[in-house]
């Protein structure tokens, strides 16, 4: 600041210059991100290269006249009174039409809640790295992928964060020839190629945790399982279709699960089993033969089979420990019996659970069957 002196007054003439302490107080706390968009601001993304692109715009106007200008805020370069923002958002917020939509209420809020998460996932220490292992698929037609902004919400909610930008992929949205054995047994060759190269990462880098994201074919979603790494700490997640996204909504179990046997077979080597947990499974869609069967069916006690049943991961857990007490029944009801036909109406991570719980010295083989848009079930794949 400078002072001028006439005959008559005083003027202060205040320079908008912004102090070096500040500048790098503020380009830290945003993490080198937009404040409004969240957009990268030290970083070229055409190019890759580093470039700083980040601005220093003004919530409280700097001068009167400005946008939000208020007398008793001017001339305020205080860190408070700033955010950083990109070229296209800071020219926004300010254009005169569109400053009743961004009061300096919203840009406040809009700062606090942006300098509050970088806060948070930085807090987080080495230990809470994780591995994320995420799945799209087609379903019913329509590609559905996971976006990355959804995988981080999720992990953050469980105090975890991914040990590295960008995510190991599966891809299941290629659905050619899935009627056809040759793609079920593609698949599964593809599947066990990446995770043997998955695992193999997660040793060279020392990371004891995974995130798996899934969902696809449940079929293929049942192999996965049978190829996680049981010494390695996972963390499944369930997409929610009523505004929670990714993240487990409850702490505490709400599904309780339940064992019957609906038909007695003739042969004691000829079992099915039905997973009637996200849907009831269709006896009209089952294949001929199993009229023959024994038919056993795992199902909801509590409530009617709906997709959104899995509000905690202790649903999950105690779904595993269901599972895994009935394929010991049914080991127990029939002694020398090597395959159980099973028929899966199950969410994504139910799906991947099935195959990972396997005890794969002792326990038979599952045959997974699969259905799509009413079509007849129809054999799959294998697993242990």
């Amino acid at each position: 600041m400078t002072i001028k002196k006439d005959s008559n007054l005083i003027i202060h003439e205040v320079k908008r210059g912004i102090e070096n302490i500040t500048k790098i107080l503020l380009f830290s706390r945003a993490a080198g991100r937009c404040e409004i968009c969240n957009e990268l601001v030290i970083k070229d993304k055409f190019t890759n290269s580093d470039v700083l692109l980040g601005e220093m715009a003004h919530i409280y106007a700097f001068s009167l006249g400005g946008a939000r200008s208020k007398s008793d805020k001017l001339h305020n370069n205080d860190i408070k009174n700033l955010l950083l923002a990109c070229p296209t958002c800071h020219t926004k917020i300010d254009k005169a039409k569109q400053v009743q939509y961004y009061s300096a209420e919203l840009l406040l809020e809009r700062k606090r809640r942006h300098e509050d998460r970088i806060k948070l996932i930085t807090g987080f220490n080495d230990q809470r790295r994780t591995k994320v292992l995420k799945m799209k698929a087609n379903i019913n037609g329509e590609l559905v992928d996971i976006s990355d902004q959804d995988i981080v919400k999720g992990l953050i909610k469980e105090k975890n964060f991914p040990s590295e930008e960008k995510f190991e992929e599966i891809d299941f949205s290629n659905v050619s020839g899935s009627n056809d054995k040759i793609y079920w047994e593609q698949k599964k060759k593809e599947i066990h190629q990446l995770m043997s190269d998955f695992y193999s990462n997660l040793k060279r880098d020392k990371l004891e945790h995974v995130s798996i994201f899934g969902m696809g074919p449940m079929p293929l979603l049942m192999y996965l399982g049978s190829q996680i790494n049981n010494k390695i700490k996972t963390q499944f997640f369930q997409r929610h279709r009523d505004g929670d996204g990714w993240s487990w909504p409850s702490n505490e179990p709400t599904a309780a699960y339940k064992f019957r046997k609906i038909q007695d077979g003739k042969n004691k080597n000829k079992v099915a089993l039905l997973l009637s947990l996200s849907g009831f499974v269709n006896k009209k869609l089952l294949p001929p033969k199993i009229s023959d069967y024994y038919i056993y069916e795992l199902y909801l006690s509590s409530t009617d089979p709906n997709y959104n049943f899995l509000r905690s991961e202790s649903d999950l857990f105690n779904f595993k420990k269901e599972f895994t007490t009935v394929i010991s029944k049914i080991k127990n009801l029939h002694k020398s019996l090597i395959q159980i036909d099973v028929f899966p109406a199950v969410p994504a991570p139910v799906a991947i659970i099935c195959g990972e719980s396997l005890n794969k010295n002792s326990d038979p083989t599952l045959a997974i069957y699969n259905t799509s848009l009413g079509s007849k079930f129809k054999h799959a794949l294998k697993i242990n």
